[in-house]
């Protein structure tokens, strides 16, 4: 009669000591990525009700990537056009592109977009100067207002997925006997990928911010200097 609950109470130890071992394992994993810069992509985990989260997670990860890569892109094309140091920063290259354009560029604001557009003949370097801006400008708000999107959903994502960790024997539970022997040697790497997931989405909100900052830090900034 007692063997039934003997057997249960094991495996419930075991279960454990797994994911005790795993929580081990991620924060070990947590200093080493630490050294390196903090994690910013989202993983899969196999565990449906998380991964429900994390998916969507995902997608808004990607539409904060993109805004950094677009960011990114053009400070590098800046610099290239103008062959300028990559220790410029994006302001002292629309300095140096006004000066060289030496008053031949203007304003012109369409739908909230701030473009830069030639008065006259200008010299190849300041032509490609004004591509890389102009090109970064075209998005800037609709960057912003996807960021400002990004930045809620991800606050919200985090209150949920910050309880993950906690309930991973319940949910490993909730498929059946033969699903917990299945799942019982993932579980170290779930709860990795969980804890990562979980650092990845807390970050995103100051993230988000962050690059819609500065994204509007360039629209206001050329038309202070233009």
């Amino acid at each position: 009669m007692n063997r039934p609950l003997y057997s249960r109470s094991r495996f419930v130890l075991m279960m454990t000591v797994v994911l005790g071992l795993g929580l081990i394992s991620a924060d070990a994993e947590a200093k080493k990525k630490r050294k390196g810069g903090a994690p910013t992509h989202i993983r899969m985990t196999g565990v449906k009700s998380f991964d429900k989260v994390f998916k969507q997670a995902r997608k808004a990860n990607n539409k904060l990537k993109a805004a950094q890569s677009d960011l990114r892109q053009s400070k590098v094309a800046l610099r290239s056009a103008l062959g300028l140091s990559k220790r410029a920063t994006y302001v002292q290259g629309l300095r140096e592109l006004k000066r060289r354009a030496d008053g031949k560029l203007r304003i012109w604001v369409d739908g909230g977009r701030v473009q830069l557009k030639a008065t006259d003949a200008i010299p190849s370097d300041v032509r490609k100067g004004v591509d890389a801006v102009n090109e970064l400008t075209r998005s800037i708000p609709s960057a912003v207002r996807n960021l400002n999107g990004v930045r809620k959903e991800s606050t919200k994502m985090f209150k949920k997925a910050q309880r993950f960790p906690s309930n991973m024997q319940r949910e490993l539970g909730q498929q059946g006997i033969d699903g917990l022997w299945d799942l019982l040697f993932r579980a170290p790497k779930i709860t990795r990928k969980t804890l990562h997931n979980v650092r990845v989405i807390g970050a995103m909100p100051k993230r988000a911010a962050k690059t819609s900052s500065e994204l509007v830090q360039v629209s206001t900034t050329i038309k202070d200097i233009f």
